[in-house]
């Protein structure tokens, strides 16, 4: 295993062209998910050691993208932390930094997403970080994702599949269906056996998840930005860095609003399909008022 050294842009392999030369085979994980979900021990139990910084905080802890290596029956694989850029109040002047270094981590692009987020414990709070998530990557980025449900512990009678498909947070079920109900849960704090039996069941959804998606991963034209940066003349670094900054503010910006637009033509189309049932519920409603008039009206008449 080579070396880790902090860089520019979070934690990167050491070794000339280590990084870029592995990448098209490592398979890429990007942990995503509102600040103190759980993210960094994820991390640690996927990697099944402990790489990155975790306390029992509601609060992130990772203050910068980071990303480390491991392996599951030969296989390489990175998995990159990410610092509490997912939040709804986000906005602070190295934002753009913090996007465009998980950008630089994770080119070409992530095969998976894991979203983060406790067993039961689904807020308002996470379906603002799914939708922030969106907006930084894509809305087609929830084709490669998987929810990953933490406190796997707190399951004592019953069954993931069966609390998933018997919750009554509807705002879960869509994000379920949204993902194609890929998801499997962790104890984080286990080890040994159990630690290495949850790897091997959140491997078996990612493999499903590359086989829907056809081995390939996500993509979009910041990633593709990150990438030409990387592989480009580090004698015109800095000068680089803030043109791909740059890049990185715009295209946020365009998925912000080409996701308000989706949802606004999403409303139109459902108003759309309930006008009509409307309108026949208003006619119905209609002959029933009249028809009672008519009723009241008769039986006036037979009284006089």
């Amino acid at each position: 295993m080579e070396g880790l050294q902090k860089s520019t842009y979070g934690t990167i392999v050491e070794g000339t062209g280590a990084y870029h030369a592995a990448e098209s085979y490592w398979l890429r994980i990007l942990l995503v998910g509102k600040s103190g979900c759980g993210k960094s021990a994820t991390g640690n139990s996927i990697l099944c050691r402990q790489a990155f910084k975790s306390r029992l905080r509601a609060q992130s802890v990772t203050r910068t993208s980071q990303a480390e290596i491991g392996t599951w029956e030969g296989r390489s694989f990175l998995v990159v932390d990410t610092p509490p850029i997912f939040e709804s109040k986000a906005q602070n002047q190295d934002m753009d930094k913090d996007i465009g270094d998980c950008y630089l981590l994770c080119a070409p692009g992530p095969h998976v997403l894991l979203l983060v987020t406790q067993l039961g414990r689904f807020t308002a709070q996470d379906t603002m970080a799914v939708r922030r998530v969106k907006e930084i990557f894509g809305a087609g980025v929830m084709k490669h994702m998987i929810i990953l449900f933490t406190h796997k512990e707190d399951l004592t009678d019953e069954t993931l599949d069966g609390f998933v498909t018997h919750t009554d947070n509807h705002s879960l079920r869509s994000l379920v269906q949204e993902c194609g109900r890929r998801y499997c849960a962790f104890n984080n704090r286990a080890s040994g056996e159990e630690q290495q039996g949850q790897l091997a069941e959140l491997m078996t959804v990612v493999r499903r998840l590359e086989q829907e998606c056809e081995s390939s991963f996500y993509s979009n034209d910041l990633f593709l930005h990150a990438h030409v940066f990387l592989s480009g003349d580090k004698s015109e670094h800095q000068e680089a860095y803030r043109c791909y900054l740059s890049k990185v503010r715009q295209e946020v910006e365009r998925q912000k609003q080409e996701l308000k637009e989706q949802e606004v033509s999403w409303v139109a189309k459902m108003l759309y399909r309930v006008k009509p049932c409307m309108g026949l519920h208003i006619f119905i409603i209609v002959c029933g008022l009249i028809l009672i008039a008519i009723l009241i009206n008769l039986l006036i008449t037979k009284g006089n």
